[in-house]
């Protein structure tokens, strides 16, 4: 009897135990949702609605390990994580294309050193880059097959959260910058290169209207950068002209930043002035700002001006001037005005024509009084300086003469010997 009632005991014992543990793990799980849920509630949008970049970068760095050892508890961090892969990529592409510009002005300058070294920097950021954007990739990835039961790029989910589409959009993104980047770095962290097939069909499952063209302006850089992804598919420009126009309608200009980005991996200057301007001309005062998407807009921005920094580096040793969106090195800038103004300068010029003829001829007039005058005035100091010679020269003979005519006094009164 008191074997039995120790085994009871015992089992009792490690019941209660398992128990406790158990519940307490779950509490802890329970916690880290509760977190997570409330910061994608009540943080994200107005984090979304903020227009620094530089500090959802820094939050990105900051915050992205924080988050994800939720994903120990047993919470589901993704969509935060997400965001936040999303932003901390944002901070390392800064930091490579820095290494880049700083790459061309020593090539420019024959500097063979400095070349190398920040050559060996830009790859090394892209290389952090493509890790931050593939890890955002592959958590979203993971999570959205699970949750949805659809294998991506295959077919849609079926999201009715307008949050659960932009994380689906942004993690779709992240893994086509990846790709980018790990081309950039030499292949350092082996992002597969099919992630752009996927990012091309999975972008057909989001409303092109309701995320500012992005979804076409997407697919449409793919096919032309993807060989074989443009067949059967409408004109890439045209697609890309068309969802800029959304884009500066409902104020994102993420296809802005697509158009940008195709047009510089084109090497056409022709492509990427245009580029340049089109997002030049859609910023500015009275020009639509989504306020619940300034972030995104304003990443875009930034991923115009690294294309813009990068082209005016190349062909200049600086980065873009002011206005160098719409006005490059080797233009006029524009006077607002058009032919309008062209014509008006030219009229303007026109009416003072007689006037400047005028000025000149009087200048002219004045140049040759003076030349004559100095002329006279050469004359006259040669004349003096002649006359002063013939005079020196007449006293120097009268000189000879009195000095021959005593000695010949003086040799007469000598007596003869």
């Amino acid at each position: 009897m008191p074997k039995v009632q120790k085994l009871c005991q015992g089992v009792a014992l490690a019941m209660t135990v398992a128990v406790t543990f158990t519940g307490c793990s779950h509490i802890i799980k329970s916690g880290a949702n509760i977190a997570l849920r409330f910061s994608e509630n009540h943080i994200v949008p107005p984090i979304l609605a903020m227009d620094d970049a530089d500090m959802a970068c820094a939050s990105g760095n900051a915050l992205t390990p924080a988050i994800m050892s939720t994903k120990d508890m047993g919470a589901d961090p993704t969509k935060m994580a997400v965001l936040l892969y999303t932003s901390a990529g944002l901070c390392a592409e800064t930091e490579a294309l820095n290494a880049e510009l700083r790459y061309l002005r020593a090539a420019k300058a024959g500097n063979v050193a400095e070349a190398q070294d920040a050559r060996i920097e830009q790859k090394r950021w892209a290389a952090i880059a493509a890790h931050r954007q593939y890890a955002g990739y592959q958590i979203f990835a993971e999570r959205w097959e699970t949750k949805y039961k659809f294998r991506l790029g295959d077919s849609c989910p079926t999201m009715k959260k307008d949050l659960d589409k932009t994380v689906y959009l942004l993690g779709m993104l992240s893994g086509l910058q990846a790709v980018t980047n790990d081309i950039n770095s030499g292949g350092e962290v082996e992002v597969p290169k099919d992630i752009a097939a996927i990012v091309e069909r999975g972008m057909a499952c989001l409303d092109n209207e309701q995320f500012w063209g992005t979804p076409n302006a997407t697919r449409a850089v793919i096919w032309q950068l993807l060989p074989g992804a443009e067949e059967g598919k409408p004109d890439p420009q045209q697609t890309l002209r068309d969802s800029m126009a959304i884009g500066e309608r409902t104020g994102v200009r993420l296809p802005h930043a697509l158009y940008a980005v195709a047009a510089q991996a084109s090497g056409d200057p022709a492509r990427i002035r245009e580029a340049l301007r089109a997002y030049g001309n859609s910023i500015g005062e009275g020009k639509a700002v989504n306020p619940d998407y300034r972030l995104v807009n304003t990443m875009a921005g930034l991923m115009v001006r690294s294309v813009a920094d990068r082209y005016w580096t190349e062909n200049t040793g600086v980065r873009m001037a002011d206005g160098g969106f719409n006005t490059f090195w080797d233009e006029t800038p524009d006077d607002g005005l058009g032919d309008l103004g062209a014509d008006l300068f030219d009229a303007l010029d026109a009416d003072n024509v007689p006037a400047v003829e005028a000025e000149t001829e009087a200048v002219e007039e004045t140049v040759e009084a003076e030349a004559v005058e100095e002329q006279a005035t050469e004359s006259e100091a040669t004349e003096s300086e002649a006359t002063e010679s013939q005079a020196e020269e007449a006293v120097e003979s009268e000189t000879v003469e009195e000095v021959v005519e005593d000695e010949a006094v003086e040799s007469d009164s000598q007596p003869a010997e």
